[in-house]
């Protein structure tokens, strides 16, 4: 019982993977596959009453196609002679009928492949748009992007060469059966060869999976180096550090054709040795057959038919199996993944949201990284259209109260409320979608202006209204309209077409156009220069009281015109009041606005 479980572990683990994507098409396939083998055995068999009639020997074909002698017998029952044109045309009806139902199984394979890759990709897009905030932080960038591009691909690939490893298990099976029928003996033949043969290549197997397991970790190192490449290469372009990169980037290049070089090596060998292999195990068959078992060489030429067919399907069987064990790291790294995503999925309540109407009402908040405590009894209500600042050291927890404010971490103790509800039972999206979220570095995408900021939203009349607005109001307008090709200017890679502050009023001008009730600035202006800073602040300025706006900055001078500030020291809050107020009754605080000279 234990070898069973073994050998389902082994080569059916995958199957189960399929299975769940593919349900009922699977079995389709392998049926197709098991009339596919018998039309085939069933033509092939016609070779004898064939062979017979073209040599002119009298003798009947009954007696040498064993328990398959249904066939001519058949054709006798329904008054068919037995002659050289029914022969063929019997055996040309099978083979047509083998190339049609050849032709469904080739093509519901290419349909099903897409369906598979498809539902895997639409699977972890949802998994992914589900993760937790807390998990993302903490996942390998590289291992997301290599397995949400390379790697399904590569398990698209391996689909298809598993789907043949088990189209020929089947056709062996098929092939077996029917040379039972024809001939016992050739059974025993067959089951003898395709052990040999299989132990013969049992050693490139389990090199093949440990190449291939380790080609996917390289391509999850190459992924996250072109990231990082990408996102710092402005850095690394004026610190003349881009050529040493390179080199890290070339060495991992190596890395991985050396891993595909030995794999190939190994399916070189397999190509190699197969053809050689079967022709010498045919010729040990009629050997055998001939002097060991005293057959005549007429009586063995269905035997031969079938071996051959039933040993190209082991050799086939054997190759699409290396082929897939080339690829199965990508498998394993892909079901590891879909279940971390999985394991990593937010929890969302189910109560309702639709607009802030009061406050938001911190109680004895908590929040530890690991056994590091960030926030420690964080009690604060933020009245609805306040414009509330977060100021204090690095490090002393302000993004952290921020992030959870806008429900991307959970509080590990107390309660975040909402108009009274408790933010952990509100579905979080439906709160998310009121939240203008502006960081630092601005959330530029590559393409127009109009897309950048309505989100890809159809540019009908009412839409462009908003757009319109929305890019006033973020003081962007005069901008946007001196453009060549006005809302339809493509901002290139991240924006590099456009100055910083242009970058950053079109992610305000976003946030605005998609009506919220809260804006969150986490360093907005930390970025920019003076004057830019000014214009910027301005902006927000002219916003205050429409919105509720929860600002962190280093820069104080941007926080003068906010209704309270919020000064926390090592994750407590440490004082509360306005811009002046601190001044006067915190030290801490009075010390900063000193520094900086504001």
């Amino acid at each position: 019982m234990q070898s069973i479980k073994n050998i389902l572990k082994k080569y059916f683990s995958s199957l189960a993977l399929f299975y769940q994507y593919l349900r009922y098409r699977l079995v389709v396939v392998f049926i197709l596959s098991v009339f596919t083998g018998i039309l085939d055995g069933l033509g092939l068999a016609m070779f004898i009453p064939m062979l017979q009639k073209v040599s002119g020997d009298g003798s009947g074909a009954s007696e040498q196609m064993g328990n398959l002698s249904f066939l001519v017998d058949g054709l006798a029952y329904v008054g068919f002679d037995m002659t050289l044109i029914v022969v063929l045309m019997t055996m040309l009806f099978f083979f047509t009928l083998k190339g049609i139902v050849k032709f469904f199984e080739s093509y519901q394979k290419v349909i099903y492949r897409q369906y598979f890759i498809r539902n895997i990709r639409e699977s972890n897009i949802t998994s992914l748009a589900s993760l937790s905030y807390n998990k993302f932080v903490m996942s390998d960038a590289g291992r997301i992007q290599n397995t949400m591009t390379g790697e399904i691909g590569k398990v698209g690939q391996g689909f298809t060469t598993y789907l043949m490893f088990l189209q020929q298990g089947v056709l062996l099976l098929v092939y077996t059966v029917l040379a039972i029928l024809a001939n016992p003996e050739f059974a025993i033949l067959v089951a003898i060869g395709g052990v040999l043969t299989n132990l013969a290549f049992s050693k490139l197997f389990k090199v093949t999976k440990k190449l291939s397991t380790k080609l996917t970790k390289s391509n999850h190192g190459f992924q996250g180096l072109v990231i990082q490449q990408v996102s710092q290469f402005k850095y690394l372009k004026a610190t003349g550090l881009i050529r040493d990169y390179a080199k890290k980037l070339i060495q991992k290049v190596y890395e991985i054709e050396e891993s595909q070089r030995k794999i190939g090596v190994l399916n070189a060998i397999m190509d190699g040795v197969r053809e050689p292999m079967l022709i010498g195990v045919v010729v040990v068959v009629i050997l055998v057959q001939v002097n060991v078992m005293g057959g005549s060489l007429g009586s063995v030429i269905l035997s031969i038919l079938f071996f051959y067919r039933a040993l190209t399907s082991v050799m086939q069987l054997q190759t699409n199996w290396n082929k897939y064990l080339a690829l199965s790291g990508s498998f394993d790294n892909l079901e590891a993944f879909t279940k971390e995503l999985k394991m990593g999925k937010e929890t969302l309540g189910k109560g309702k949201f639709k607009n802030f109407e009061q406050q938001i009402c911190l109680k004895n908040v908590n929040f530890n990284y690991g056994e590091t405590k960030i926030l420690q009894n964080i009690n604060l209500k933020i009245p609805k259209n306040e414009s509330i600042a977060f100021v204090g050291e690095s490090g002393s927890g302000k993004t952290t109260l921020l992030n959870i404010i806008a429900g991307l971490l959970k509080p590990a103790e107390g309660e975040v409320l909402l108009d009274g509800q408790d933010l952990k039972q509100i579905h979080t999206p439906a709160f998310q979608k009121r939240i203008g979220y502006i960081t630092q570095e601005p959330v530029i995408f590559n393409d127009t202006i109009f897309n950048n900021v309505t989100f890809w939203d159809a540019p009908t009349p009412d839409n462009m209204l908003k757009f319109n607005e929305a890019i006033r109001r973020a003081s962007i307008y005069d901008f946007v309209k001196e453009q060549s090709k006005q809302e339809d200017t493509v901002l290139g890679n991240n924006g590099i077409n456009i100055s910083g502050g242009q970058k950053q009023r079109l992610s305000i001008a976003r946030e605005l156009y998609k009506d919220v009730d809260f804006l969150f600035l986490d360093e907005a202006t930390s970025a920019l220069d003076t004057e830019t800073e000014k214009q910027i602040q301005e902006s927000f300025t002219a916003l205050k009281g429409k919105y509720t706006i929860i600002i962190i900055a280093h820069r104080l001078s941007t926080i003068k015109d906010a209704d309270r500030v919020v000064f926390i020291k090592k994750g407590r809050v440490d004082q509360i009041g306005t811009y002046q107020e601190l001044i006067e009754k915190s030290k801490d605080f009075s010390r900063m606005v000193a520094m900086q000279e504001v």
